[in-house]
């Protein structure tokens, strides 16, 4: 056994080891989004646009230490996923209080689709994720012995949840859910009154500033969240669904999944463990599959779901049949080869063209930027922050088109709107109807009308003079 589980610890080892040569080998850029959350942490504050502050300063503290390329931001995901196994081990184990099951679901979640593919992107799910398996330790722990200590760090985890994204929101349901159905546990919260205050407390303590910031800025975050659930645009969408079902499914791994399904009636028990995991799965899978119905959602939108869901599977495989296990380990250890041999290679496909292309765009204003068009204006938000990450300590100055008094659309709107009254020549990157509230007369002359991999949609290029 121990034999087992020390070659699929080094299996996993080596796929960090190749992940980070595949990294230091591939000619991809950073998503626009990777680029906009670097931008964010070189202009520190309580809040952004479309996200809470939490990812823009770990960020900062991580380049500040080891710099800006393109290696050092892509390494981030890859770290704290392997420190989000860790807390796994340590979550599962307090479960179970087996090595070997923790072990197993350690390996599972480190190797499943979701996490290989996200480990190459820098996103806000994986701090989410980490700090939603700490909070729901601390529960444990609480259970275990709710001293104030326990909820003050209860408060921490959650604080910094909502500090990540605003989706911890379904931690909160979770956690109701989760009291009212284990009443011993919901006796200790109510026993320690103190201390369910504290963490309370705490958790606003932590989320003060980003309230004070959406307050200051007319509630931007906020509003944009809800815009982006788009529960205003309600069409029942059947299909929405079921891809949404399917893409969960496709995230935790096929094998597994069925697996567990296979040996429900075996082994499941309704006992604390299952409790207690169900009650950190449901609130936030079953929120999102009905808004994929209604409207729409995107697969990673119930991604702290999933980690709840996967510990249950394992846990429950583990006692039956340890070989689907293994069976499920080695075949998503191959796909995540695959996939990141492919970003090694820098493979040419539909899959990554978002990350590719910047450099053929680069090329294009290079050759037609003189001192005296050192002035970028993009309208597209992800290709503000890619270019903003190219030109990083250069004179090139970036603008983005923003008619006062009209809605903001996104974050550089907000920090780098092109005055109304700007006169000075500048290469105009999106659409010209974009500048047409400047309130000087200009000259426009189309250098390019072009498709590039990262977007779906021709971009033009302008030279625009006064």
């Amino acid at each position: 056994m121990f034999k087992s589980n020390f070659i699929l610890l080094g299996c996993c080892l080596f796929f960090v080891l190749f992940k980070i040569i595949s990294i230091s080998l591939t000619d991809f850029n950073l998503h626009g989004d990777e680029a906009q959350y670097w931008l964010w942490s070189k202009n520190l504050d309580f809040g952004y646009y479309s996200k809470p502050p939490l990812l823009a300063w770990f960020v900062h503290i991580f380049c500040y230490i080891f710099g800006n390329s393109f290696f050092v931001i892509k390494m981030i995901p890859v770290g704290l996923y392997c420190a989000t196994s860790y807390l796994i081990f340590i979550l599962t184990n307090m479960l179970w209080r087996e090595n070997g099951v923790a072990l197993y679901a350690a390996i599972v979640f480190f190797l499943m689709p979701a996490v290989t593919f996200s480990s190459f992107i820098l996103s806000t799910d994986i701090l989410l994720i980490f700090f939603w398996i700490l909070g729901m330790i601390q529960i444990l722990k609480i259970k275990e012995s709710p001293n104030l200590l326990n909820f003050i760090l209860l408060g921490f985890a959650m604080g910094m949840a909502f500090l990540t994204k605003y989706a911890a929101l379904y931690f909160v349901f979770s956690l109701i859910l989760l009291l009212f159905f284990e009443k011993k546990l919901g006796n200790i919260f109510l026993k320690h009154k103190g201390g369910s205050l504290l963490f309370v407390f705490t958790t606003l303590i932590i989320l003060a500033p980003n309230i004070v910031w959406n307050y200051n800025h007319g509630w931007l975050t906020f509003v944009h969240t809800s815009d982006n659930a788009s529960l205003n645009k309600i069409n029942f969408n059947f299909f929405g669904g079921i891809e949404f079902i399917f893409m969960q499914i496709v995230m935790i791994g096929p094998i597994v999944f069925f697996a567990f399904f296979f040996y429900l009636k075996k082994n499941l028990k309704i006992d604390f463990i299952t409790k207690f995991l169900i009650s950190f799965w449901a609130p936030g899978f079953f929120i999102v599959l009905v808004e994929s119905f209604l409207v729409r959602a995107h697969a990673n939108w119930a991604a702290v779901s999933l980690i709840s869901l996967l510990i249950l599977i394992v846990g429950n495989i583990y006692k039956t049949n340890k070989n689907i296990l293994f069976i499920n380990n080695y075949a998503n250890l191959f796909v995540g080869i695959i996939f990141f041999l492919s970003i090694g290679l820098s493979f040419s496909s539909k899959v990554f063209g978002p990350i590719s292309g910047i450099d053929d765009l680069l090329n294009i204003i290079q050759a037609n930027k003189s001192n005296h068009k050192n002035t970028l204006v993009v309208g597209d938000r992800m290709l503000f922050a890619n270019l903003s990450y190219e030109f990083f300590e250069t004179d090139t100055k970036l603008y983005s088109p923003y008619s006062p008094g009209s809605k903001i659309a996104h974050h550089f709107q907000l920090q780098n709107p092109l005055p109304s009254d700007y006169k000075n020549n500048f290469i105009l990157i999106g659409y010209e109807d974009e500048i047409s509230y400047l309130k000087s007369a200009y000259t426009k002359k189309l250098l390019i009308n072009k498709n590039f991999s990262f977007t779906n949609n021709v971009l033009r290029i302008y030279e625009i003079t006064f």
